[in-house]
């Protein structure tokens, strides 16, 4: 086959291929608290925000024991479960955290408290509604106006709630409503978000799954971001399987059509042709030999100077006699 049809050839399949259609995956629910979920009560906007902050967003869609969660490694985010956790999964989560992981639950009333219970650490969350004076919108938007954490406090002043419970049973928190917040009628500070040591690994609570939700994702991303980071691990593992009505309405694939303006086509085949161009008078062959021989120069001092000359006079088609005489004259 003729050179220049082949180069076509080659330069065409280049193009097709930078331009080819980018097929990915699509999942769509309506669950709430489903990573999948795009509407105002989902948490894709969150799921979205870890991985641009260079997590591995991993779904959990079986029960943890038959996921194999105890091996497992990073942060288990279990956000709005409203499915009993067995004791299989139990255990599961207790080797999680005992080999050094980290386990965050956001729930208010729902069934993270079965974990927390069977883990028998000082925390619980309370069945009963916060209320407070500080709100943002109505009295169900509960502000934040305490954090204690530099990490969660980076740039943050508030954390917006939506009908949040309180973390009750513990000595400290690391976010607080005010000190005239009220859970059935007993008035105190109440802890919106602690941490406790669990073996080698530790437990985070948040007591209002929406913090996380879509629709206050405008208002929160920057405690997120931080929440993000203070969670800290390289993998994030979210369970889907403790959502009751779990449902994925949505499965297929989208396609990306991906098309190269005029200027890039111009500019990439005039690369192409400057490239297939040297190749054709050798100028890649040449440049790699001179640069080993250079090379070899540096590093071996007993190569001579009749050598380079001769390898040079072969290189650029000299004859090799008349170059050894010129040496000897000089060498005289």
């Amino acid at each position: 086959m003729n050179k220049t049809i082949r180069y076509l050839i080659l330069i065409l399949l280049i193009l097709t291929f930078l331009t080819m259609p980018l097929t990915v995956p699509m999942f769509k629910s309506s669950t709430a608290y489903s990573m999948f979920n795009t509407g105002w009560d989902g948490v894709s906007g969150f799921a979205r925000l870890a991985y641009h902050r260079g997590k591995t967003i991993t779904p959990i869609f079986q029960s943890f024991d038959i996921a194999g969660v105890g091996d497992l490694d990073g942060v288990l985010l279990i956000i709005g479960p409203n499915v009993t956790f067995t004791a299989a999964e139990m255990e599961g989560i207790k080797l999680f955290l005992e080999r050094g992981n980290t386990l965050f639950i956001a729930d208010d009333f729902g069934t993270g408290n079965e974990i927390l219970r069977a883990l028998n650490v000082p925390v619980g969350i309370s069945k009963d509604p916060l209320r407070d004076f500080f709100y943002d919108k109505d009295d169900r938007f509960v502000v934040s106006v305490r954090i204690e954490d530099p990490i969660l406090a980076r740039n943050v002043t508030e954390i917006i709630t939506n009908e949040p419970s309180a973390i009750i049973v513990t000595g400290n928190g690391e976010a607080y409503a005010s000190k005239v917040s009220m859970v059935n009628f007993h008035r105190r500070m109440f802890p919106l978000l602690t941490e406790v040591r669990y073996g080698k690994g530790r437990i985070v609570v948040l007591s209002d799954p929406d913090v996380l939700t879509n629709q206050l994702y405008g208002e929160n991303e920057p405690f997120l971001r931080n929440l993000i980071d203070y969670l800290g691990g390289d993998r994030f593992y979210i369970d889907e399987a403790h959502h009751p009505d779990f449902n994925l309405y949505t499965t297929g694939t989208v396609t990306i059509t991906r098309v190269l303006s005029r200027r890039t086509a111009i500019g990439l085949m005039l690369l192409i042709a400057t490239m297939i161009l040297l190749w054709e008078i050798g100028a890649f062959g040449i440049t790699a030999r001179l640069t080993s021989r250079l090379l070899a120069r540096l590093f071996n001092e007993n190569e001579n100077v009749e050598e380079v000359a001769l390898l040079l006079a072969e290189e650029r088609g000299w004859d090799e006699k008349e170059i050894i005489e010129m040496l000897e004259r000089m060498g005289g």
